[in-house]
């Protein structure tokens, strides 16, 4: 394997988990990060279902569907989501709610590189989404951003896995990519013959997702162990 692909949302940048934990509180409902998190799980088996059955649907809406589903589960009334999703969607615009890096994602990336591995990002986003990497301290580990929200394709489209090889000019079985919702990301990259790595931070998918890791820094010991 020669590269490795990334998505950015809950793979590279996290949700802003605090923020979300305070908009709860103000409308009287107490929520943890742990919660919260446990609830994403449930919003992306709905986006999953969305992209097996066809729904069309653009990165925008999917984000609405994706909060809506979270808040329902920690038991929001549905009444009460537009006014959160005001609140939600204007911080957004503000500042990304995905700008949260974990804890040794700099060093593992620069983990990678050290094994030899050319570093790209596929993301689903909103054409800020270099910007963002770039004021995180993120950008630098990587040859190139390719933005949906540029480039007009979104994944899991076919069409955008194939602009991250031919940039790096690596075959798809030379690849991997990285990234945390089954259907758009596993499944996309697969069908192009990408190997894959599914961010699982509880550990709840099931083995037929494929190759599930906790988060990137579990990338090096098991691209290491797969020689």
């Amino acid at each position: 394997m020669k590269a490795i692909l990334f998505d950015a949302g809950n793979t590279l940048v996290w949700l802003d988990h605090p923020f979300l934990v305070q908009l709860l509180a103000e409308a009287g409902i107490t929520a943890s990060e742990y919660d919260i998190l446990s609830a994403e799980y449930e919003a992306k088996l709905v986006l999953d279902e969305m992209v097996r059955s066809g729904t069309a649907c653009d990165d925008r809406k999917r984000g609405e569907v994706y909060f809506a589903e979270i808040f329902r589960t920690l038991g929001v009334e549905d009444a009460h989501f537009p006014p959160f999703a005001e609140r939600i969607f204007a911080r957004h615009a503000e500042r990304n709610l995905w700008s949260r890096v974990r804890e040794n994602t700099i060093e593992t990336l620069e983990e990678l590189r050290r094994m030899g591995y050319r570093l790209g990002v596929i993301s689903n986003a909103d054409g800020r989404v270099e910007a963002l990497l770039e004021s995180l301290g993120l950008r630098p580990h990587f040859e190139f951003v390719i933005d949906s929200g540029l480039v007009g394709v979104e994944k899991p489209d076919p069409r955008i896995f194939h602009m991250g090889l031919e940039r790096m000019g690596v075959e798809a079985h030379e690849a991997a990519y990285v990234g945390d919702i089954y259907e758009i990301d596993v499944v996309g990259a697969r069908n192009v013959g990408m190997h894959t790595f599914l961010i699982d931070p509880l550990g709840r998918f099931a083995e037929e997702h494929g190759d599930r890791i906790r988060g990137i820094h579990e990338l090096p010991e098991r691209l290491g162990r797969a020689g």
